[in-house]
């Protein structure tokens, strides 16, 4: 499916955030620590954390200061220090709880049951629950031209990982960290570690039109892995071969009983042409009779014709107590529908 960019410009609002903030993919998911100078701590849940360079180590992140998070940005301006804490799955919904509108003064440690914690004399706090935090010093608000976001840019002062998640090269081993990923605002999903890739060098790429695997062997791409014990047929050599039977009597009953289906669907699809057009034509006959009243939702009227034959009228008047010609009894909707009712 190609969708143009005036077809998303067309979109309903909050189907096009929900869209555009997913095709980028997942994300990962932190709560960004404040104090501010009377001592109110802030958090707020923040899915745009991006690397910016690692001599300095520096770290940015994206954020909407004037309709969102506005306690959080005027605390970091204020004191010039914030913490990253990385989100798991035994405080997600905590965590997502942070995004809550809370009165001047009050904490979203507080509101949502999650412990401060205070290292080194660092002014931010930190999210005690958090495996891996960083504390950082602002360098930079940079204002985007094209919206109404900032980018915060700010420089590692210290970072604190639990020591089995970082790994003997420098990674951090972020599933085994239980870390939490974002597609949208309220869409979580957890991280799954499957391959360590070396770095791409011109002179050792390999044969990528060469067969990884011989033809026999059952691999799944999409999955990246073996899995012949999950098909419902038989994939060694000794297995039974897979042979086709004589489908001509399996095909004509097919099409027999396709036939019959088909027939009974369109069947179906006239009959309610037939009384969708129906409705429509009583209905402009209603709208189009004389009345003098306001018709009242759920009420039963009736239609009469005029003695010239020529116009209609509605009256409540029951067709058994006069001898007008009636044409047929009606009760409105709450969407203005007319519809026929046997007396």
């Amino acid at each position: 499916m190609i969708v143009s960019k005036e077809e998303i410009d067309s979109w309903e609002s909050k189907y096009r955030s929900n869209f555009i903030k997913a095709v980028s993919g997942y994300k990962g998911v932190h709560l960004i620590g404040t104090k501010e100078k009377d001592g109110t701590s802030h958090l707020a849940i923040c899915s745009s954390v991006v690397h910016i360079s690692s001599e300095p180590a520096r770290i940015g992140f994206i954020i909407k200061p004037f309709t969102t998070d506005g306690d959080t940005y005027a605390a970091i301006l204020e004191t010039g220090f914030y913490t990253l804490n990385h989100v798991h799955k035994s405080f997600l919904e905590r965590a997502h709880a942070t995004s809550v509108k809370l009165a001047a003064g009050e904490s979203e440690f507080d509101s949502c049951n999650l412990k401060k914690e205070y290292v080194k004399e660092f002014q931010a706090p930190f999210v005690a629950e958090s495996n891996i935090k960083i504390g950082l010093k602002l360098i930079a608000d940079v204002k985007l031209v094209e919206s109404d976001c900032h980018l915060i840019i700010g420089e590692v002062e210290f970072a604190d990982a639990k020591e089995d998640c970082i790994e003997e090269d420098g990674r951090l081993d972020l599933e085994k960290a239980h870390d939490i990923y974002s597609a949208d605002l309220n869409q979580y999903a957890s991280a799954k570690k499957f391959v360590n890739l070396p770095d791409a060098i011109a002179e050792d790429l390999p044969n990528f039109t060469r067969k990884k695997r011989p033809d026999n062997v059952v691999f799944d791409e999409e999955s990246q892995s073996y899995n012949a014990k999950a098909l419902t047929y038989g994939t060694n050599i000794g297995a039974p071969s897979i042979t086709s039977s004589n489908l001509s009597n399996w095909k004509s009953n097919g099409i027999t009983t396709y036939n019959h289906v088909l027939k009974s669907k369109v069947q179906k699809i006239k009959e309610e042409y037939d009384l969708l057009v129906e409705e429509y034509k009583y209905n402009e006959l209603l709208y189009h009779a004389k009345y003098e009243f306001e018709p009242i939702i759920g009420e039963v009227y009736h239609l009469y014709q005029k003695d010239n034959k020529d116009e209609c009228f509605l009256s409540l008047i029951h067709p058994e107590t006069w001898s007008k010609t009636h044409l047929g009894s009606f009760r409105l909707s709450s969407d203005k529908v007319w519809s026929k009712i046997e007396l």
